[in-house]
């Protein structure tokens, strides 16, 4: 029976340009990086006309919330009437981590049933309903998005590192993070300045993360981990997304390997690159 990956990602700067009138939505900029750290699904394909959904963890939602389920309904309209099938999600990114597991789940669910079934599906459209990060992970690589996520423009950047999580034991609500940055409702947006950062030579130092300056008062841990991975001798440490997961950047796998120690105290650690260009990932 197939098997897809659906893989993580972690945000490379995430600025919050503005909150827009029209509708509420928070608009950002940030580069998302795929990584070859990821969930598995398993699909044994049936007649029935109906999708179950299993799961190897027991707080994970296995009703019509998922965004697996979601993202099949999305597409039911399409879908042969007696298609159905058994679906099992062997979940090994954290949710609330801000690594994107369910919005990667759901992308790997559209793209393995328009596949599989040839449906003429805008797909783009279906996966901007879904949530902002889908849409990013229906291409997956290494993109700069604005918008509130779902524009995205290929980018090239080095990725010759390796990339060390931390994802404590608790999580942080993204609604909430939001809530907290306080951004006004507003007809302009602030200037975009990441692509800029790109136009010489690259340095991770000109990256930020805008939830850091609320989450880290909110949650003391995340300011700790971020300390521990650079004085562990990461190049680089950020928060991914809204959080908990902080990551920090290193130059090879030893030295990632090396800071283990160092941070393995704050919850669990996993070593991993760029995908699709590196692989040995290993987790901890």
């Amino acid at each position: 029976m197939p098997s897809i990956k659906a893989h993580a990602k972690i945000n490379i700067g995430l600025r919050i340009l503005g909150r827009r009138r029209s509708d509420g939505y928070h608009l950002i900029e940030t580069i998302f990086q795929e990584l070859d750290f990821a969930d598995t699904i398993i699909i044994d394909i049936n007649t029935s006309g109906f999708f179950t959904l299993t799961c190897n963890r027991e707080d994970i939602s296995v009703t019509e919330d998922n965004l697996i389920l979601k993202a099949i309904n999305a597409l039911k309209p399409s879908l042969p009437k007696m298609l159905g099938a058994e679906i099992h999600l062997e979940k090994n990114i954290p949710p609330g981590s801000g690594l994107g597991g369910g919005s990667s789940d759901a992308a790997a669910i559209l793209k393995f049933f328009s596949a599989y079934c040839q449906i003429p599906v805008d797909l783009k459209t279906v996966a901007t309903v879904l949530g902002a990060d889908v849409s990013f992970f229906l291409r997956g690589g290494t993109a700069y998005a604005t918008g509130i996520g779902e524009d995205l423009e290929t980018i090239t950047i080095p990725l010759n590192w390796t990339v060390v999580l931390v994802i404590p034991n608790f999580q942080i609500s993204t609604q909430q993070a939001y809530c907290d940055l306080r951004i006004p409702l507003t007809d302009t947006i602030k200037k975009p300045k990441i692509l800029s950062f790109l136009q010489g030579k690259f340095a991770w130092q000109f990256f930020e993360n805008d939830f850091e300056r609320v989450i880290i008062p909110a949650y003391p841990q995340i300011g700790k981990i971020k300390s521990a991975l650079l004085k562990a001798g990461a190049d680089f440490s950020a928060l991914s997304g809204s959080g908990s997961t902080v990551y920090g950047i290193f130059s090879s796998n030893d030295a990632a390997k090396s800071c283990i120690p160092l941070v393995q105290e704050f919850g669990r650690v996993v070593i991993c690159h760029p995908y699709p260009l590196a692989n040995n990932s290993g987790v901890v």
